[in-house]
């Protein structure tokens, strides 16, 4: 929809998005690309998203591709979230296309109101369930929209909705594989069974179609904006006319802080060009800031090195908030370093060595010598893909003593893995486990020798927290990640 607002001319046309932004010109190299959106006229041909370009093509000649439209994609939502926010606050944005609403504290009027959103000329489609994630599930079928959908309903489902669920692409092969078609064929399958064969997930996956869990939303929250935009009369050249204009722009910014007690993470930095583009540049802060003068040092430090190519005839400022820091100073005892030097320090080297040069190597997942990849060195490293472990060390608050609990656990005697935590403190299922971590001592004297074992799990409730197990069949709950 949001590329059909860019191309008017294509509407009650057949239309489709690609995964990819391509050329249209250049369609003839990325013919099989899949479909990521089609429109109502392209659906009636009976293709739809996932079809690959080409097999599409030949089922729609007149298929026409458009180009996808980020920004008014990204506006979109905004009509959405302002749209959903008339009927309740408690909204989560699920995805790009997807808000989930919490309608319990709703009236039933407002709730009504569901199929009379119009937002730009588009109807979304809604249904309801009783938790959050069926509700997602169902609204991707056109038989359960504007109806509120059970269980019982979702078993008519194709077994091809798994693909919506976190990590559904890796097994749904193979459930093809064992013939299953519906979600209901899924769903009368043994849990403890599914759980055996592929993992804690697939359990999950069986209380989510049952109804069985209900998790709380992640609700949005929109921040203030604290965006500011100067335009010069005539196209700025020298350095001193753009540090005055951040002088009166930090000024205005330092005040809002102030009056709304948080302190700046980050400094976003748009630099409108006479030639009619714009050079964006965004500075991470050691430490949250509120001062106009600290705020203002490393803003110097980028524009000795700045090189647009072109005059500058506006700014736009903006920035990210966080709660400040605090801290005691002794006065007794040396302070540490000053933090934004070394924020000044990266600025320099960038500014010498050029944008993306300078970071931290580290080691990829690979073999290959010399091989490594750059890590932003301002503190913000990015946490791994595909695991829920931070790529820094998290903080373990230790038991004093350790919980002793009941663990259900498979059958290996000497290095058993924990299925799940039937007693104590922390109870639920282990839905991903990290270990086995082996440790002993004194293994040459006989009374005093020890050994245990210990196991990072996070539980379905996203608990993390550490195991450990003494042998013969002692477990214990040796702290909680915080």
């Amino acid at each position: 929809m949001a590329a059909l607002r860019a191309c008017p001319e294509a509407r009650g046309k057949p239309c489709a998005v690609l995964e990819a932004d391509v050329d249209p010109e250049a369609i003839i190299e990325k013919v099989k690309l899949p479909l990521q959106a089609v429109n109502d006229a392209a659906r009636e041909t009976g293709i739809g998203p996932g079809w690959p370009l080409n097999r599409a093509l030949v089922r729609c000649p007149d298929l026409k591709v458009l180009t996808p439209d980020p920004a008014g994609e990204a506006q979109l939502l905004r009509e959405m979230i302002a749209q959903a926010e008339s009927i309740t606050p408690d909204l989560e944005v699920a995805c790009k296309d997807t808000l989930l609403l919490d309608l319990s504290r709703t009236s039933s009027r407002h709730a009504a109101h569901l199929g009379e959103l119009e937002v730009a000329d588009i109807w979304p489609l809604h249904a309801r369930a009783a938790t959050p994630d069926l509700a997602r599930l169902a609204v991707r079928h056109e038989d359960c929209h504007e109806r509120l959908v059970t269980s019982r309903d979702i078993a008519r489902l194709p077994l091809e909705l798994l693909h919506f669920l976190p990590g559904g692409d890796e097994f749904l092969p193979l459930l093809k594989d064992w013939g299953l078609s519906k979600l209901g064929d899924f769903m009368q399958l043994s849990r403890q069974e599914l759980t055996a064969r592929l993992g804690p997930q697939s359990g999950a996956w069986h209380d989510l179609l049952h109804a069985k869990t209900c998790r709380l939303l992640r609700l949005h929250r929109p921040p203030e904006s604290m965006e500011q935009t100067m335009d010069f009369e005539e196209p700025v050249t020298a350095t001193e006319p753009l540090v005055f204009a951040f002088k009166r722009l930090l000024h205005v910014l330092s005040a809002r802080l102030a009056a709304r007690y948080v302190a700046v993470k980050t400094l976003r930095i748009v630099f409108h060009l006479e030639r009619g583009g714009v050079f964006l540049r965004e500075i991470r802060l050691p430490e949250p800031r509120v001062e106009e003068g600290e705020l203002l040092r490393p803003i110097q430090v980028l524009l000795d090195s700045l090189k647009t190519g072109s005059n500058v005839v506006g700014l736009t400022l903006d920035v990210e908030t966080t709660l400040p820091t605090a801290a005691q100073r002794d006065w007794f005892i040396r302070q540490l370093p000053q933090p934004e030097r070394w924020t000044d320090t990266l600025a320099q080297l960038e500014g010498l060595l050029g944008t993306g040069k300078v970071g931290i190597p580290v080691p990829p997942v690979s073999h290959r010598p010399d091989d490594f990849k750059l890590l932003p060195a301002d503190g913000h490293t990015p946490s791994p893909q595909g695991g829920f472990f931070p790529s820094n060390s998290m903080p373990l608050r230790r038991f004093r003593p350790a919980a002793p609990v009941m663990v259900a656990a498979d059958a290996d005697p000497r290095q058993p893995r924990p299925l799940a935590l039937l007693t104590g403190p922390c109870r639920g299922q282990v839905m991903e486990t990290r270990g086995p971590f082996l440790h002993s001592g004194h293994w040459w004297d006989p009374e005093a020798a020890w050994r245990r074992i210990e196991w990072d799990v996070r539980l379905a409730g996203d608990q993390l927290l550490r195991l450990a197990f003494t042998p013969p069949d002692r477990w214990v709950i040796d702290g909680l990640y915080q």
